[in-house]
């Protein structure tokens, strides 16, 4: 089916991702909170002063403590200086987790619920290798290059298409994976649009579609092996003449 309503805008990405920061590391996130004005430094001021006096005797603890208490959805319920780490709730969910200090200055934490289920967060090398979250209901990378969280072999790319950094991906241990990617490619929106929407009817998948020529942008939903597998497309013009195709995946374990 295919239509030429208009499609909703893309959203444009605006500022310094979490795993930016997550890559410059607790003094660095510090210096950024001076750099970002007045109003933002005299809310915190309080807890910066106390991390700053606690920073000589225990930088671990004091970059821990101050991360968790700029945070107003979190209540700090205990710390444990002999086992090096603290308890803290969060108030909209009343869920309670335990971290290391050592742990979180290095960007890599074990972080244990109420439930008693554990999860390792590794940012350490955010940058690049993006953030890989590791716990029961399976594996998440965000963030990091493009190489990071490219999407599977199945899921069909534009020739040409040029990964952009910033995308996900979930691994689930029955064998199930979703995920985010994002690219561009010199190629006009018009033509990349015909392109999946051909490409996927051919092979197999039942295709939604719509494209406006106006806005020279479009969305394509596909589905096949019902509804296992599930493809989201939205295609649109960028201010520098390029295409830009964002793409959601899904794919039940088989």
């Amino acid at each position: 089916m295919s239509s030429h309503a208009s499609p909703p805008p893309v959203p444009k990405k605006k500022g310094m991702s979490g795993l930016a920061i997550a890559g410059i590391g607790c003094l660095g996130l510090i210096v950024l909170i001076f750099l970002a004005g007045g109003a933002l430094v005299a809310k915190f001021m309080p807890q910066i002063r106390e991390a700053a006096a606690e920073f000589e005797k225990d930088p671990a603890k004091a970059a821990t403590m101050l991360a968790l208490k700029m945070n107003p959805d979190v209540e700090v319920l205990n710390t444990d200086d002999t086992k090096r780490e603290v308890t803290f709730k969060l108030k909209s969910s009343g869920e309670t987790t335990t971290i290391s200090y050592e742990d979180f200055e290095k960007g890599k934490m074990k972080i244990k619920n109420s439930k008693g289920e554990e999860y390792t967060v590794d940012a350490s090398k955010a940058e690049t290798e993006g953030m890989v979250i590791k716990g029961p209901d399976g594996q998440i990378i965000t963030g990091g290059n493009a190489a990071a969280t490219a999407p599977p072999a199945w899921v069909p790319l534009y020739p040409g298409l040029a990964l952009q950094e910033g995308g996900a991906r979930m691994q689930r241990p029955d064998g199930g994976v979703s995920g985010l990617a994002v690219g561009k490619v010199a190629a006009p929106s018009a033509q990349v649009y015909q392109h999946y929407e051909t490409d996927l009817k051919s092979q197999g998948y039942e295709v939604t579609s719509s494209f406006s020529d106006e806005h020279k942008a479009g969305n394509i939903q596909a589905t096949k092996d019902d509804g296992k597998t599930i493809l989201g497309l939205t295609i649109s013009t960028e201010s520098d003449g390029q295409t830009q195709v964002a793409l959601t995946y899904q794919e039940a374990a088989k």
